[in-house]
């Protein structure tokens, strides 16, 4: 871990929260074709541009800013891309469970929820990997989740919506849409974006950078969630250097803790309770 990093998280885990961004970074490879059915028969696996070449990347420019971030993935990436995930965890970094396979998490049955969960834990297990925080795909648990959770072992998820907070025996760490580059980027998040009252056409990778750069700015506590998969092309890749510029300028210069998800559900835990 980087040196600013590190002075980061122990002023982040000793003194009151003023201002603390979580860093996440969400879903690799083929796991959301392969759910959805999208992928040709006949397609190698283990071959995607997110993981070769958008993963390798990201990791460098984080560790150039001193950056540590979590990192949720879908489970069958253990087995399509073992090296990978073991690299992440080689730069510091906090693995998160992403489902199996990037299932639409709020549709899932108890037995099917439960299943996805098991088979995840499995599979990190097998590499030495061990989750303790989730992001259900899509956003959203299901009312079953909270038991299912704490029935596997997790302390804290990251839903979409409501405060930070301690519940259902879990650590919350919730994000908004608007801190998501898929929500500003996709075509297929103009419903969402014209439900929830913002334009539908897509931003401009220029546009979502230099927005997300003032949103950050303004403090608080926020989760920002960013795709690799995205960063494939050039001009939001650019828009990612100055993202991760602005959120590395904040904490060098003391004005946010940019931490990993469980390192802030550990001081919100230890904040709520003592």
């Amino acid at each position: 871990m980087a040196e600013n990093n590190t002075m980061a998280v122990e002023r982040f885990g000793r003194e009151p929260m003023t201002s603390a961004l979580v860093l996440t970074f969400d879903n690799l490879g083929e796991a959301s074709a392969l759910e959805r059915g999208e992928l040709p028969a006949g397609t190698r696996l283990g071959r995607h541009p997110s993981v070769t070449r958008a993963l390798p990347w990201l990791l460098d420019q984080l560790d150039r800013h001193g950056l540590i971030a979590t990192f949720f993935i879908e489970a069958i990436n253990c087995e399509l891309y073992p090296d990978a995930v073991r690299e992440i965890v080689a730069g510091g970094h906090e693995i998160g469970h992403h489902g199996w396979a990037h299932e639409t998490w709020r549709e899932l049955t108890p037995e099917r929820e439960r299943e996805a969960l098991a088979c995840g834990l499995d599979a990190f297990e097998a590499l030495g990997v061990r989750p303790l925080g989730f992001r259900p795909p899509g956003g959203e648990l299901t009312s079953a989740s909270p038991a299912l959770l704490r029935e596997h072992g997790f302390d804290w998820c990251s839903p979409v919506g409501g405060a930070p907070g301690l519940r259902d025996g879990l650590a919350y760490v919730p994000f908004d849409w608007e801190l998501v580059d898929a929500y500003h980027l996709m075509e297929s998040f103009g419903p969402l974006r014209a439900e929830r009252g913002d334009p539908v056409a897509p931003r401009t990778p220029a546009e979502l950078a230099d927005w997300m750069a003032h949103r950050i700015a303004a403090g608080g506590t926020q989760t920002l969630i960013m795709h690799p998969f995205l960063m494939l092309d050039k001009a939001w890749s650019e828009g990612v250097v100055a993202v991760l510029a602005a959120v590395a300028e904040l904490a060098q210069d003391g004005l946010t803790s940019v931490v990993p998800g469980g390192l802030f559900a550990d001081w919100l835990r230890g904040a709520l309770t003592s």
